[in-house]
């Protein structure tokens, strides 16, 4: 198992044993980071000594000796000898350092991703040591997504960073200002390597910014579970959340969205369990958005739709606090549409009907005819422990021809005459 981590190596002293072919591809990857590097080798590739003279590197022609390692912090075994190799791995595991043996990973430490660096932008992808081919791939889609100007963005961002700091004390003003200044204007000018406007609309910006926690709240609708159908907007809004409350159906995937340091509660709910109440659900609301907290409501399929959405308005209406309501895919359409069915079509279902049907329903006869003979698609929720009951009822008044059940949001899919 391996952790990504990112260490700070300006104080680091590199050796490479080896100086062939293999020893010149890390020797290669390391010059994008650092010089402090000793190579140590019997004998040397005109390349790779090439590559020495170029950056004025020290270079050591011995053999191995294991008093070597003593001055270097990172070790990387790169001779053609697999023996070497393991005896080098093991001597500096023995003196405290960290190894990489090249192509070998139950001897090493770490090993090497793939990487790729934009200025101060460090991308670097990993297969834990299965397969290079797959990394250096990855690597190449990393450099279709991020061209070279995304380093006059990292630039940019480092030659502001103290003024927004001195400006903006409040450690969530400063977190949004930066959000809406690299998702908008001033970072497409920055791209474009229009410095002085983007510096301008960025020192126009921070002018004008608040420099205090302000809260927000964000009802959410996460979609159906598939999260390439969260969207776009809602993706935004919950990875700036201070505090999100997602519900039961809401995917991790989605969830991980949210930033890392976010407070993340689960307010979901089953027909049998309720973890809060609503009304402590409205408690939760109140009392982090009192904190001036950007909260993220998080619901499944879509915010408004049998979501409780209007009660938990009310609860943040009278604090006077902004919201936003995200629309999501609700589950009716989700699930129709995986089920291959259209919710409505020109000569038979031309309207659709999102209901939930209780056991009381059940015992209205006027209200289970009107639905029986009506010409709607039928979409239940919350109704799947009664779904026998409720098809055998319709079917039993209206002789309908198709019935189409999904467990979350059930589609009564044709012409109920």
């Amino acid at each position: 198992m391996y952790f990504p981590l990112f260490l700070n190596i300006s104080q680091l002293k590199f050796l490479i044993i080896g100086a062939g072919n293999v020893g010149l591809a890390k020797l290669e990857t390391i010059l994008e980071f650092s010089e402090n590097i000793t190579v140590i080798s019997k004998n040397i590739a005109p390349q790779t000594a090439e590559l020495i003279a170029k950056h004025k590197l020290k270079f050591i022609q011995d053999p191995y000796d294991q008093k070597q390692l003593a001055d270097f912090d990172i070790i990387i075994a790169a001779t053609n000898d697999s023996d070497t190799n393991h005896q080098i791995s093991l001597d500096a595991k023995s003196q405290k350092k960290l190894i990489n043996v090249v192509d070998d990973p139950k001897n090493s430490q770490f090993i090497f991703g793939a990487s790729l660096k934009r200025g101060k932008i460090i991308l670097s992808a990993a297969t834990s040591g299965v397969s290079p081919v797959l990394a250096r791939l990855l690597k190449q889609k990393l450099q279709n997504l991020l061209p070279e100007n995304f380093s006059f963005l990292s630039d940019f961002l480092a030659q502001n960073k103290e003024l927004v700091k001195e400006k903006l004390s409040d450690l969530q003003a400063r977190r949004v200002f930066w959000q809406e200044a690299i998702s908008g204007l001033i970072a497409e000018e920055v791209l474009l390597g229009n410095f002085k406007k983007a510096q301008k609309l960025l020192e126009e910006k921070l002018e004008n910014f608040s420099n205090k926690k302000e809260a927000a709240v964000y009802f959410i609708g996460a979609g159906p579970g598939d999260p390439e159908l969260l969207t776009i907007k809602g993706m935004n809004l919950l990875s700036s959340a201070d505090v999100v409350l997602y519900d039961r159906l809401v995917s991790p995937l989605i969830l991980a969205h949210a930033r890392k340091d976010a407070l993340k509660i689960n307010v979901g709910k089953t027909r049998d369990f309720h973890r809060y109440s609503q009304e402590e659900i409205n408690q939760l609301l109140q009392k982090f958005a009192r904190e001036g907290n950007i909260v993220a409501r998080l619901k499944g399929g879509d915010a408004s739709i049998f979501a409780h959405l209007s009660e938990e308005i009310d609860a943040i209406s009278a604090l006077n606090i902004p919201y936003q309501i995200v629309p999501g895919i609700t589950a009716a359409s989700a699930a129709a549409a995986y089920a291959g069915i259209p919710l409505t079509s020109r000569n038979s279902n031309k309207s659709v009907r999102f209901l939930t049907i209780y056991k009381n329903d059940l015992l209205d006869l006027n209200y289970l005819q009107e639905l029986a003979r009506s010409e709607d698609t039928l979409a239940l929720y919350m109704s799947s422990h009664n779904m026998n009951e409720i098809s055998q009822r319709l079917q039993g008044i209206s002789l309908a021809k198709d019935l189409h059940l999904s467990k979350c949001a059930t589609p009564l899919k044709g012409t109920v005459s």
